[in-house]
């Protein structure tokens, strides 16, 4: 039951979807509506005056690959991911998709859902953080695409003057010599505990050429500063440099970005375990 009259307007292309931007003020988009589900707190279903659905758009809810990139209609469910095989979505996505919620979820779960839930990042956020994922976002007059570090914020993004609608998800495709997705917390639930841990290398004739660590859950980083520390040095990395290493990981990733707390512990702790991979 409905705590109010909503009206739901269903999409069948991207131009209608500019279009009902718009005319209808303060419209909101949804596809699976899993996230919305998953907030409800009382008995009488809470929705917002005006839905906009484009989960049935055909041009959403398709997967294209080319040589340098994926891209991921933002209506693309998370069973269609895993449907497509590990061998054809990069590892830690792969293996992010795989641990969330069941097979009833992901079903009507989409990525682009995943990815702009708010208040918690949840589990693909950070892989498409480390895998410099970027977004096509529309607009009512227009279409553009932007680094996905840029279109999310900690501090929570300025509303534009227009309502936006995320469509494409864009993945460089790259080979990584070591891919691990970690997540804290209880399995497939939510909780303040809940994070993800995404760690990237990648190595050329002993010589660490690429690393990137990426964290979500209540916020989400990725320390370009720190990383590029460690790219360009000789692998294995010694003892006395990982020492040093984890001494410099407490001023960059200091008490200011991530206070104490249980997850502060899980990720130095994380860090380390997979810094330790490169000894």
């Amino acid at each position: 039951m409905l705590n109010k009259t909503t009206t739901v307007y269903r999409a069948n292309s991207v131009t209608e979807i500019q279009t009902l931007l718009r005319n209808i003020s303060g419209i909101s988009v949804a596809a699976g509506c899993t996230e919305i589900a998953r907030r409800q707190t009382g008995r009488a279903l809470s929705l917002p005056t005006h839905v906009l659905s484009i989960a049935g758009i055909p041009d959403l809810c398709s997967v294209t690959k080319t040589e340098r990139y994926i891209d991921f209609g933002a209506c693309v469910t998370l069973a269609s991911l895993l449907e497509l095989g590990r061998k054809n979505l990069p590892e830690v996505l792969f293996d992010a998709v795989s641990g969330i919620a069941n097979p009833a979820v992901r079903s009507l779960a989409t990525l682009g859902g995943n990815i702009s839930a708010k208040g918690h990042r949840l589990s693909t956020f950070a892989p498409l953080l480390a895998l410099d994922a970027r977004l096509e976002i529309k607009t009512p007059t227009d279409t553009y695409w932007v680094p996905m570090t840029r279109f999310f914020s900690n501090t929570g993004k300025e509303q534009p003057g227009f309502p936006e609608c995320l469509c494409r998800i864009r993945v460089p495709v790259e080979q990584w010599d070591i891919a691990l997705y970690r997540r804290t917390g209880k399995p497939c639930l939510v909780s303040d505990t809940t994070a993800s841990f995404v760690f990237l290398v990648k190595t050329q004739k002993k010589v660490l050429t690429d690393i990137r660590i990426a964290w979500a859950g209540k916020f989400f980083f990725r320390k370009r500063e720190f990383e590029n520390l460690i790219i360009g040095r000789t692998l294995p990395l010694s003892e006395k440099y990982m020492v040093n290493l984890m001494d410099k990981s407490e001023l960059f990733f200091d008490q200011l970005l991530f206070p104490e707390s249980y997850n502060r512990a899980c990720f130095l702790n994380l860090l380390e375990d997979s810094l330790r991979l490169l000894t």
